[in-house]
């Protein structure tokens, strides 16, 4: 008992003390009646991810935020794609005739040269890598959740301010020295801080001094108390990736605000059902 005790008071400690921006109004109230629907990478199981056909799929799927990732080119510019090379979702290698082919070695110009879609399937040759730009215009009215692959903190805080886009999005890293730059560049703007190893509640608190007030974990790694005290220290709280019916249903009941999947049909089918609301805890001010 002692041990909860301090873990409830160390949690307690961490319930955020700034007021609440539109979009994190909108996650906590939206989320009283079962966790959100997060379309991880768009509607990656369908469509090819980070691209503006798997955006436009997670929003008519009516997923409630849409994640998807972002680098900077070698002429500065924000682009989608999750990996460190073109290799894997677009023609760089046969395009440029070697393997390796890193984002910020290219400018925008041969970024936007590139088939991101034809890996995918024939339905989607010709779908290009978005810029930050054409993404956030493409997910509105749903919230943007962007990650940070790689990139200046001080530049997306800019980027994202000459977009008028603070109160439409939620900005991640695994990075926390950066999400802590970012957060001091931005400091309107929601953070999530993300995590894939043990999540104990000095990892947590660690994740939480950056100024992040969701926590957005494996959920192979989370287990039930800390779970709860993340959210009983007020944190808003989110699991990745998420496909099978048994472990969406096991991420509500685990207490979770949002919930990232690859199935942002099917999670939707389930909470507008009222499943996710049947299994997931209630807590006091959430």
């Amino acid at each position: 008992m002692h041990r909860l005790a301090c873990l409830a008071a160390l949690f307690a400690s961490l319930a955020p003390a700034v007021a609440q921006g539109r979009v994190e109004r909108f996650l906590r109230s939206e989320s009283k009646n079962g966790p959100l629907v997060v379309a991880h990478r768009g509607a990656s199981e369908t469509a090819p991810e980070n691209t503006l056909a798997a955006l436009r799929a997670a929003v008519a799927a009516k997923a409630h935020v849409v994640e998807f990732d972002v680098y900077q080119t070698k002429d500065g510019a924000w682009v989608l794609l999750h990996d460190a090379t073109c290799d894997r979702t677009t023609d760089a290698v046969a395009k440029l005739g070697h393997k390796d082919v890193r984002v910020e070695q290219l400018t925008l110009a041969e970024v936007k040269s590139l088939d991101a879609g034809a890996w995918k399937g024939k339905a989607f040759v010709g779908e290009r890598i978005p810029t930050l730009a054409e993404a956030l215009a493409v997910v509105r009215p749903a919230i943007a959740m962007v990650e940070r692959k790689g990139g200046d903190p001080k530049a997306l805080a800019a980027e994202l301010s000459r977009l008028d886009a603070n109160d439409h999005v939620l900005v991640q890293a695994f990075d926390w020295e950066w999400l802590a730059a970012f957060h001091a560049a931005a400091p309107d703007v929601l953070l999530g801080a993300l995590g894939g190893k043990e999540c104990t509640p000095e990892r947590v608190q660690q994740a939480l001094a950056t100024g992040a007030r969701l926590v957005h974990w494996d959920h192979k790694t989370l287990d039930l108390d800390v779970a709860a005290k993340v959210r009983a220290g007020g944190n808003l709280l989110c699991v990745y990736t998420v496909d099978p019916d048994t472990l969406l249903l096991g991420a509500a009941a685990l207490g979770c605000d949002l919930i990232t999947t690859n199935r942002p049909e099917r999670l939707v089918a389930l909470r507008d059902r009222g499943e996710l609301a049947r299994v997931r805890p209630p807590v006091k001010g959430n």
